[in-house]
């Protein structure tokens, strides 16, 4: 734990760390993007069971999303970015207020 410690205090080793998240950041986004418009996957031929009468008269059917939301473009990681911010800043309040005592708070 020293060590690690130690390393994270460093200033250049925290602006090295940040520009890695912020590269993983950009990496993300145009995956996401590169996912969203890319064509879709060649479905495995249906040898066996058809459960559908429509999907064995066009061979296969058009995936959709559950939601309207979920088509736009790196949707998720835009939602995930604003969790981990809403989890992170929650985190903090609760600490603070709830789970922080004063500092006189075993005096008593």
């Amino acid at each position: 734990m020293w060590f690690l410690e130690r390393w994270l205090e460093n200033p250049k080793t925290v602006k090295k760390l940040v520009y890695v998240l912020y590269a993983s950041l950009i990496i993300s986004c145009l995956l996401g993007f590169a996912i969203q418009f890319a064509p879709p996957a060649e479905h495995a031929e249906h040898t066996e069971h058809v459960e559908h009468a429509e999907d064995a008269a066009h061979g296969e059917h058009a995936e959709h999303a559950s939601f309207a939301f979920e088509q736009i473009p790196i949707f998720g990681a835009i939602f995930g970015f604003i969790v981990c911010a809403l989890l992170g800043l929650g985190s903090k309040a609760y600490g603070h207020n709830v789970v922080m005592k004063k500092e006189d708070y075993y005096d008593k």
